[in-house]
C-alpha cells in the first residue's frame, strides 16, 4: 500500500511540475528574430544596413547587428530587404464607405455601415497601416472588435461622430430635413440618428456632444472650424464655431487628458481654432506662413490629403455638382502656395487619406495615388516620417485617452510596438515599394495585397509573410 501511495505522489508530483512548466512556457511572450535586414527606423534618412530585430511578445525587444541572437525565437531572414515601421493614417473615415456618396450613406441601414467599415479596416491593414486615426463617423465598435481579433484591421484611434454647427461642414442634412436642435425637434437624418455626426450648438451643446464622443470611447475630439468642398449645406469660404465653442470642447477634451483637431481650411478659421487651443488642422491647404509658423511654435499639427490638391481631384465623381465644382475651383485656386509654404515653415506633419465613400479597388487606387503624390511633392523621406514617427507622435497627444500605452508607434526602436512591415526595395528611393502610384483613377486595379510588401506585422502578430 505504502508503495502503490508512493507512486501516486510521485506521478502528481511529476505532472504538477510539467503542468507548471508548460504554464510558465505559455506565459512567457512569443520571440521573433528578424535577420539581416535593411532597417528603416522611421527617422533616419538612409536604411540601416546589416541590422537584427527581437519581437517579443508585441514590442521590439531589441535592435541590433547580425551578432543579435535569441534563443528559441523564431527566425526570420530579411535577406537584405527593408524592415520598416507600420504606416499610420493620422485622418481616416472608416464608417464613410458606401459607394454614392452621403445620399447613399444616408439611406444605408447600421449592419450595412458596421460590414463595410470591417472591410475598410481589412483594407487599411493590408495596404501596410498597422494604425488609423479615425477622425469622425464612428465610435469605439470597430476598434474593440479588432483589438478582440475578431476581424483584421489597424490598431484604430476612434474620434466617434463629427461635430458640426448647423449648416456646417459636418451637417450632412439635405435642405428639406428638419433640425433636431430646433422645434419641433424632429431628428429625419439617418446620420444623426445612428451618431455619425452631431449637429452641436452652442457651449453647452458642444459640450454635451464632446463627453458623449468620450463617453463611447473616443481618444480625440474631431470638429468642423470651416467649409468644404463636398459637402452641401455650408460655403467654402464661412467659419464654422465661435471661438467659445471651440475653446469649450478643448477644455472638456482637456479634462479627459486628450485633444481637438479640426477641419478648416481657411487662414482665419486656422488662427481662430489655433487661438482655442486644438492640436490639429485637418487639411488647412489655405494656411498662410506666418499661421504655418504659429502652428510650428506651437506644437500644432498639420494633417493634410495630398490627394485634396491632385489634378485627378477634377475627376472626383463625388464633386460633379455644378456647387462642387464651383468651390473646388476656388480651393484650387486657394490652395496654390500651401506646398511652398509648408516647404519654408516645416511644421509637424501627419499623413492623412481621407478616403471617404471608396472601398474595394477604389480605396486601393486612391491610397495608392495619395502615398506617391505626398513624396512626390515633399520627398520620399518626408513622406515617410510624416506616416511613421510624427504620425505615431500625433496618435501619442491623446494622453490617458491614448488606450494603447505599453510603447510608441511608429518607430523600429527598443520598446516601440512590434508593427512592422518587410518590403522588397527601398522606399526612401522608391516608394512604389509600399504601394505607391502615380496614376489614380487611371490605375490598374490591383489585389488587395502589395506584392512587394512581404511581410505586416500589427502587435507582435504576422498577418502576411510571403517570405518563404
Amino acid at each position: 500500500m505504502k508503495s502503490f501511495l508512493t507512486s501516486v505522489t510521485g506521478l502528481l508530483l511529476a505532472t504538477a511540475a510539467a503542468t507548471s512548466t508548460l504554464a510558465q512556457e505559455e506565459a512567457s511572450p512569443a520571440l521573433v528574430l528578424f535577420t539581416n535586414c535593411a532597417v528603416f527606423d522611421g527617422l533616419t534618412e538612409t536604411l540601416i544596413e546589416g541590422q537584427n530585430v527581437l519581437i517579443e511578445g508585441n514590442l521590439i525587444s531589441a535592435v541590433g547587428d547580425t551578432s543579435l541572437e535569441a534563443e528559441g525565437a523564431n527566425q526570420i531572414d530579411c535577406d537584405g530587404r527593408t524592415l520598416m515601421p507600420g504606416l499610420i493614417d493620422a485622418h481616416s473615415h472608416l464608417y464613410l464607405n458606401i459607394n454614392g456618396g452621403l445620399g447613399a450613406q444616408e439611406a444605408a441601414t447600421w449592419d450595412e455601415i458596421a460590414a463595410r467599415a470591417a472591410h475598410m479596416a481589412n483594407e487599411y491593414l493590408y495596404s501596410g497601416f498597422t494604425s488609423v486615426r479615425e477622425m469622425g463617423g464612428g465610435g469605439s465598435g470597430i476598434k474593440k472588435t479588432v483589438d478582440a481579433g475578431l476581424i483584421d484591421g489597424p490598431r484604430i484611434y476612434p474620434a466617434g461622430a463629427f461635430l458640426s454647427q448647423t449648416s456646417g461642414h459636418g451637417d450632412f442634412r439635405t435642405a428639406s430635413m428638419r433640425n433636431p436642435n430646433l422645434p419641433p425637434y424632429a431628428n429625419d437624418s439617418n446620420a444623426q440618428r445612428l451618431g455619425i455626426t452631431y449637429v452641436a450648438d452652442g457651449v453647452d451643446g458642444v459640450m454635451a456632444a464632446v463627453r458623449q464622443n468620450l463617453s463611447q470611447g473616443a481618444t480625440q475630439i474631431k470638429m468642423m472650424a470651416g467649409g468644404g468642398v463636398a459637402s452641401i449645406l455650408d460655403p467654402l469660404h464661412t467659419l464654422q464655431y465661435q471661438p467659445e465653442e471651440l475653446e469649450a470642447a478643448v477644455r472638456v477634451a482637456a479634462d479627459w487628458d486628450t485633444y481637438v483637431g479640426v477641419h478648416v481650411f481657411s487662414d482665419e478659421g486656422i488662427t481662430r481654432a489655433i487661438e482655442a487651443g486644438v492640436k490639429s488642422i485637418e487639411h488647412g491647404f489655405f494656411a498662410s506662413r506666418e499661421t504655418l509658423q504659429l502652428m510650428k511654435d506651437n506644437d500644432i499639427f498639420l494633417v493634410s490629403q495630398m490627394t485634396g490638391i491632385s489634378p485627378y481631384i477634377e475627376q472626383n465623381p463625388g464633386l460633379q455638382t455644378k456647387e462642387n465644382q464651383a468651390k473646388l475651383a476656388l480651393a484650387t485656386e486657394f490652395s496654390k502656395d500651401f506646398v511652398e509654404n509648408v516647404k519654408e515653415i516645416q511644421p509637424k506633419m501627419a499623413f492623412q487619406s481621407d478616403i471617404v465613400f471608396a472601398p474595394a479597388e477604389q480605396f486601393r487606387t486612391q491610397m495608392d495615388h495619395e502615398k506617391w503624390f505626398h513624396a512626390e511633392l515633399f520627398g520620399n523621406h518626408a513622406m515617410l516620417i510624416a506616416a511613421t514617427s510624427s504620425a505615431g507622435e500625433l496618435l501619442a497627444y491623446s494622453g490617458k485617452a491614448n488606450p494603447y500605452l505599453e510603447g510608441p508607434l511608429g518607430l523600429i526602436a527598443e520598446g516601440a510596438y512590434a508593427d512592422v512591415l518587410i518590403v522588397d526595395g527601398n522606399p526612401l528611393e522608391d516608394i512604389s515599394v509600399i504601394g505607391g502610384n502615380e496614376k489614380w483613377y487611371d490605375a490598374e486595379p490591383r489585389p488587395r495585397d502589395i506584392p512587394t510588401m512581404r511581410l505586416i506585422m500589427k502587435d507582435g502578430v504576422i498577418y502576411k509573410n510571403t517570405l518563404n
